[in-house]
């Protein structure tokens, strides 16, 4: 008996017989009714006084001193707001990772200095409710002495456990190893002085660059923020280059950024001297041309300098940093579409148009930011949050051109007020998820400024309820709604939030939303519409859209007002359903395993389609750090409306295909790499056999997969091989 039928014979037979059976063509879209009608969804905040999520508060940076102290003065003028510090309140990120093995997804939250970060350890699994209890201390996370920004969670060195990348503002960041028993080790030393870095770091991401089965970790940064120079004055100089650490093994991590191509930024396809760096508040990895390797999204900001259309420069740009698969990169930003500028902050991934192309959402310092602030020009859609969609090209279509004289009215072909949303308030955080499970990709973004004389309380949380493909304008541009039902009782626009993550809490099949404010606006809030006329702007805003007036400008000089913030809080808002089907995915490298595996153990980097039967395919990338400084959960969970089945693919880094059919509503897939792909034109019969019998026998015998999920997945591959051909 050859190797590969030795293999085969560890699994169980009794399925294989069904393999014919199994190609039956899926339900049509008229007998699955797989859209179905809206209902309502309620979220549920939980982290209410007598619990341990109500505990967390998040401590100011030192630099939020001498804010304070302007608030007690008679005036201040604009010399002493550049003197201020800027985020200092802190930027509290939020990573969703399950730290300790048991099955369910806990939280970590980044704090301030002499304040410890918090793990809020979820109880699901071992007393059945949703209750957290903050273990940092004893989980040996809580660097009290750190003034944290964002973090990220991955698996760096392939044990099954993720660890913890944490950023220090001003300071060195931390590397933390999972040790498996619901305990870190802080190993920054060993890794090297690449991992520490010295920066003021605000996001990060980890993803597998160059394909060698090891997550490196690429890091955005901005400027020191002790002063808002950046912000208001100095457009280059002070600002900072991003990072890209590549993992070496066994702990130990070198700095590529420069030979990587990844930094410092070009300008028409060259470092200009001096360095014009960015003010870079996030990056994600994402596979957005489907080419098998992690390609990085940065965004940066535009801050109050003006942009070319006013008479300055454009210097915030959405960039994307396209991988040749070796972990080399090349900016392709402004030959893509992507040369509009804008104060982006974070991103999120899906295919909102059912085209299957990748596309993604930016946020931006909104619609309504530039009222206030005296002497400032602005035009409605100049700095709208809003989609970018890929064309099958791999370039972008902006619905929304903040570079062109008239915003509102450039792309007719497109839907310029953002489906009938008009503006949009400020964004920090971002996610796509299915909140509903209707099948259909939808975006949420939270965020507010609080700094100088600016605190927004005009977003409340922003859900956008995709129409689907009946919406699609010109079968290609889709639209959006602002789903008001879906909200709970906390008031957001009291929170200036910028770290978000999604993910299923309690594991009903349904995203919950977890975010991290760095303040809380005390006073009475002012609406925009008092100070400008913007009723035309947008049927959503008009009335609600309002601010704290913590200055007020009388034309030489700013003077208090009284109102202030205080300590930002977290808020955990558990989604509570409809009738609506959902399947959870989640994916699992062979790295190790198998001997043609190559990808790490949690699947970082792949692209998973899901299909509901008959209904559209869904997209979402599998990333480790997303957002603004914080990261979703792995696993994601997909909507599938009244349909009772999905067939589930999966693109992994390296470019190989493995298909699943008959995922089950209410299933929760463990999807490992089977690295043999079905639609090698190249690969025989027996050759495709030998392959997937093989990886599947390494991975029973390695505890990773069931004798009868092996058995499963074998039916499904040998399906998807018939049907490529």
């Amino acid at each position: 008996m050859g190797p590969a039928m030795t293999r085969l014979s560890r699994l169980p037979h009794q399925g294989l017989a069904v393999i014919l059976l199994a190609t039956a063509p899926a339900a049509t879209a008229a007998q699955a009714g797989a859209v179905p009608p809206r209902e309502q969804i309620v979220f549920t905040d939980i982290a209410v006084p007598g619990t341990a999520l109500d505990l967390y508060r998040r401590t100011p940076s030192p630099e939020h001193a001498r804010s304070v102290a302007n608030l007690g003065r008679p005036y201040i003028t604009r010399d002493d707001f550049a003197a201020e510090g800027v985020h200092t309140h802190g930027v509290p990120g939020v990573v969703l990772l399950d730290h300790d093995g048991d099955g369910d997804t806990d939280v970590f939250v980044t704090n301030g200095p002499g304040t410890p970060n918090s793990l809020f350890r979820n109880e699901l699994e071992q007393t059945g409710r949703l209750v957290f209890t903050d273990t940092a201390a004893a989980a040996g996370v809580a660097l009290t002495d750190l003034d944290a920004n964002g973090a990220c969670a991955g698996d760096v060195d392939n044990d099954r456990d993720p660890d913890l990348y944490v950023l220090g503002r001003n300071a060195g960041n931390h590397l933390l190893r999972n040790e498996g028993d619901g305990t870190f080790a802080d190993v920054t030393g060993a890794a090297g002085d690449a991992a520490a870095g010295t920066l003021s770091h605000l996001s990060c991401t980890m993803a597998d660059v160059d394909n060698d089965g090891l997550l490196d970790i690429a890091v955005a940064n901005a400027y020191d923020m002790k002063t808002a120079l950046p912000i208001l004055r100095v457009p280059w100089a002070l600002n900072q280059p991003n990072q890209l650490l590549r993992n070496a093994g066994g702990g130990a991590f070198a700095d590529v950024s420069t030979s990587s191509g990844f930094a410092p930024v070009k300008v028409d396809g060259r470092v200009p001297d001096p360095a014009r760096e960015e003010i870079t508040w996030s990056v994600t990895a994402a596979d957005y041309d489907q080419d098998g390797d992690a390609d990085l999204l940065t965004a940066s900001h535009q801050a109050l300098v003006q942009p070319a259309k006013y008479g300055g420069a454009d210097r915030g740009f959405v960039r994307v940093y396209r991988n040749d698969g070796t972990g080399h990169f090349e900016d392709v930003t402004m030959g893509i579409g992507l040369a509009e500028w804008g104060g982006w902050s974070g991103t999120s991934f899906g295919d909102f148009n059912f085209d299957g192309t990748l596309d993604f959402f930016a946020t931006n310092t909104g619609d309504y930011m530039k009222l206030p602030v005296p002497g400032l020009p602005h035009q409605y859609g100049d700095q709208s949050s809003r989609w970018f969609l890929q064309r099958p090209d791999g370039t972008f279509v902006d619905v929304r051109r903040g570079s062109v004289p008239t915003p509102r009215t450039d792309n007719e072909d497109a839907d310029p007020t953002l489906g009938g949303l008009g503006t949009t308030p400020w964004g920090w955080g971002t996610s796509t998820l299915d909140y509903d499970n209707d099948g259909l990709t939808d975006v949420l973004f939270h965020g507010s400024i609080d700094g100088m004389n600016l605190v927004t309380a005009d977003n409340p949380g922003m859900l956008l309820h995709n129409r689907g493909p009946a919406g699609l304008r010109k079968g290609f541009f889709p639209s959006f709604d602002y789903d008001a039902a879906a909200r709970s009782a906390t008031d957001h626009r009291r929170r200036s939030v910028t770290g978000m993550a999604v993910g299923d809490l309690n594991r009903d099949g349904f995203p919950d939303v977890v975010s991290a404010a760095q303040s809380i606006k005390v006073g009475e809030l002012t609406r925009y519409a008092d100070i400008a006329d913007i009723h035309d702007w947008s049927p959503v805003f008009t009335d609600d859209a309002r601010f704290l007036e913590v200055y007020h400008f009388d034309g030489s000089v700013f003077r208090p007002t009284g109102a202030h913030t205080v300590e930002g809080d977290l808020s955990v808002e558990v989604n509570g359903g409809n009738g609506n089907r959902s399947a959870t995915v989640r994916t699992l490298g062979s790295v190790g395993v198998t001997p043609a595996g190559g990808v790490n153990r949690d699947g970082v980097g792949a692209l998973v389609r899901f299909t509901p039967r008959g209904g559209p395919t869904a997209m979402h990338p599998v990333s480790a750090g997303t957002s603004y400084g914080s990261q979703d959960a792995h696993e994601t969970t997909f909507g599938m409306g009244t349909a009772d089945t999905a067939v589930v693919e999966v693109l992994w880094p390296g470019g190989v295909r493995n298909r699943l059919y008959g995922v089950r509503a209410g299933e929760r897939v463990t999807f490992p790499e089977i690295p043999c792909r079905y639609d090698d034109p190249a690969m025989t019969r027996r050759g495709y056999w030998d392959c997937v019998t093989g990886a599947l026998g390494d991975l029973v015998d390695a505890g990773h997969l069931s004798r009868t999920g092996a058995s499963r997945f074998l039916i499904s591959a040998l399906r998807a091989f018939h049907d490529a051909r």
